[in-house]
């Protein structure tokens, strides 16, 4: 006996009677039709949800924040130091009333002095601009007067966090 087609029913998952995406198509359609609804409906009682609705989306937006694996947060109330924080992911107050800074405290950073790395992208690594300061930094005067051009690096860590950034004005200035 042979199977009987039901024309009610699809007989698959890519049956030619139904488009592809109609339930989603759907939905976003209601969607956009609820919220057309709830902007005209009530006049002022629209844009009161609409302005509630941007401004959860806001605080939601400015309240969490992720550190990364090889570095700590310092945050600020007002700033004001309030707390170290761990790699991870993290809440804090929001709209700027506290601030988080990352400092990366894992990682080996490093000064160049006289040249750059090519395609050196690490902020912490040569902040400096300028072809001309690059040279002038390269000349030294050694102890029997002789004029050097001597290319350097200095490698550090960040130990404090809190005194890397609040007790020295510009690090890589000072260094």
């Amino acid at each position: 006996m042979p199977l009987e087609n039901n024309n009610d029913r699809p007989t698959g998952p890519r049956d030619s009677r139904t488009k592809p995406g109609t339930d989603v198509e759907t939905l976003l359609r209601q969607g956009q039709d609820r919220l057309k609804q709830i902007i005209s409906s009530g006049g002022s009682r629209g844009g009161v949800v609409l302005a509630l609705l941007a401004l959860v989306g806001l605080l939601a937006w400015t309240a969490y924040y992720t550190v990364p694996s090889d570095s700590v947060a310092v945050v600020q109330r007002f700033g004001k130091y309030l707390k170290d924080v761990p790699p991870g992911l993290h809440f804090k107050l929001p709209l700027g009333i506290d601030a988080a800074t990352i400092v990366p405290v894992k990682r080996q950073l490093k000064q160049e002095f006289g040249f750059t790395t090519p395609g050196a992208r690490d902020p912490y690594q040569s902040p400096r601009d300028g072809k001309r300061e690059t040279m002038r930094e390269t000349e030294m005067v050694t102890g029997d007067l002789n004029a050097a051009l001597v290319e350097w690096v200095v490698q550090y860590r960040i130990s404090d966090p809190v005194k890397f950034l609040f007790e020295v004005r510009e690090p890589s200035a000072t260094l």
